[in-house]
């Protein structure tokens, strides 16, 4: 229980944070996600199930400001925690470069799917801004990655069967 009620004000910590702070630390109108970060970070490190509850709840928080193209966050933010959790069964996840590589491919996958759906919905927005926050959410999983890493090795993160 303590672990879900961590996830749930990390969450909602982070989307306050996006909404909040992140516009004033933006370069030429750009800033990362942190809560897309967070959940590819937490995704990497807990596998895929964990995280794709995560994604979804993270990107049904991200859909409250995204009225265009309402439900369009939670499944991609859905699909990228998996791909991430898949990512993470197949490496050495104490290293953080593959981890690092990953957050930045998946945040510019997500950031080209929603281009052409919202280019699809005739609204129209920069391409070339979907590379530079893809970076910028590097960036940020390079700090991000260890914290959540040292975060999920603690005795309340972790599952333990019980009979």
């Amino acid at each position: 229980m303590k672990k879900i009620l961590v996830l749930f004000l990390l969450s909602i910590l982070f989307f306050m944070l996006d909404n909040v702070v992140m516009p004033f630390l933006a370069i030429k109108t750009i800033y990362p996600s942190l809560l897309l970060v967070f959940c590819i970070c937490y995704s990497i490190v807990n596998g895929k199930w964990e995280g794709l509850w995560l994604g979804v709840f993270c990107g049904m928080l991200q859909d409250v400001y995204f009225i265009n193209a309402f439900g369009i966050n939670t499944l991609l933010n859905m699909i990228m925690c998996l791909i991430a959790g898949v990512i993470g069964e197949n490496i050495f996840k104490k290293k953080s470069m593959i981890p690092i590589g990953s957050c930045f491919l998946l945040s510019l996958l997500k950031g080209l799917i929603v281009f052409l759906t919202l280019y699809l919905n005739k609204i129209y927005t920069g391409v070339s801004d979907v590379l530079f926050i893809s970076l910028y959410n590097m960036v940020v999983s390079i700090i991000m990655y260890k914290k959540i890493y040292r975060l999920c090795g603690k005795e309340y993160m972790q599952r333990r069967w019980r009979f």
